[in-house]
């Protein structure tokens, strides 16, 4: 081919090869990439992740099929209040997902609601409780019956990890662990149905250490350190076989003060409620409260060591 024509060749596939790459950089990028992942339709099975390519800049946990974006609330207040409502019905009845978003001076949760395996079309009643300064904030859906994802890791900034729990009083609530104090705001979205959490620091580290978890268990009640006394409530949730969590309070020369086993709501479809208050005999010092199972496989104990001092 003579030259001249090489020349016009290279010409015009240059463009050609210039959008390649340009797609091909858009596709590595940090930012387009989306990840889900859906929560065991049973206690047997591990959760599931799958990376695909989205433009959204949003990490998701528990994807739901047709969630809809969740649209700028920048112009909505950050508040500190202890409790907050909303919602209009009853309607839907399934946590869908639990997503998760990293903006630029804020951290965004949102949960997807449906009616069976649709997504709803108005958000359903539903209660916020805020402990700011104890890294706890609680929504409490009175309607949910069923869940598709239980629990994951949020991120490495001021949200640490979600856990959705069926509720002592019916219904569900989602737990969300916050690793410094912060304030909040909610907005409701429709058509899909979307409850929008979002999170900013507040500037102040906790007053107290997060719920402890360890195996398949979850203490909110008593922290790490707490000084505790007669009687003593415990309360968490767990995912342990049969629903069965061991409580023993163990004094500082490993000796039991007291031992109670008592049952979750839960195991099987999401995270189990327990609570138990217990009598104690004179206790003083430091201990030990160990609350969890034994192994099957060969009897060890698996759950949450807490320790804790008299009054």
């Amino acid at each position: 081919m003579p030259r001249g024509s090489n020349d016009a060749m290279r010409a015009l596939l240059a463009p050609i090869w210039l959008l390649f790459a340009l797609a091909l950089a858009a596709c590595s990028s940090p930012e387009s990439v989306e990840r889900s992942v859906a929560a065991a339709d049973s206690a047997a099975e591990e959760p599931r992740t799958e990376v695909a390519a989205s433009g959204a800049g949003e990490s998701t946990v528990g994807v739901a099929a047709h969630a809809g974006r969740a649209e700028s609330t920048s112009g909505d207040p950050f508040v500190s209040r202890a409790e907050a409502s909303g919602g209009t019905n009853h309607d839907a009845d399934a946590v869908l997902a639990v997503r998760y978003g990293v903006h630029e001076e804020y951290e965004r949760v949102v949960l997807d609601l449906g009616t069976g395996e649709e997504p709803a079309k108005r958000v359903p009643e539903w209660t916020l409780t805020s402990s700011a300064n104890e890294g706890l904030l609680r929504v409490t859906l009175p309607s949910m019956s069923r869940t598709a994802v239980s629990d994951g890791p949020l991120g490495d900034g001021l949200l640490e990890s979600f856990y959705v729990v069926r509720a002592p009083e019916g219904g569900m609530f989602v737990d969300v662990f916050v690793r410094k104090a912060f304030a909040y705001r909610v907005v409701e979205l429709s058509d899909p149905a979307r409850l929008v959490v979002d999170f900013e620091p507040a500037g102040s580290p906790l007053d107290t250490p997060l719920p402890a978890v360890g195996g398949k268990t979850v203490v909110v009640e008593p922290r790490a350190g707490a000084r505790i006394g007669d009687p003593l409530t415990v309360c968490g949730y767990s995912r342990n076989f049969e629903a069965t969590n061991n409580i023993i309070l163990v004094d500082r020369k490993g000796k039991t003060v007291v031992r109670r086993t008592v049952l979750s709501n839960d195991w099987t479809s999401t995270w189990g409620y327990f609570e138990s208050t217990l009598d104690l005999p004179p206790f003083t010092g430091k201990g030990v409260l160990r609350v969890g199972a034994e192994s099957a496989r060969d009897g060890t104990f698996e759950g949450v060591k807490v320790p804790v001092k008299s009054r």
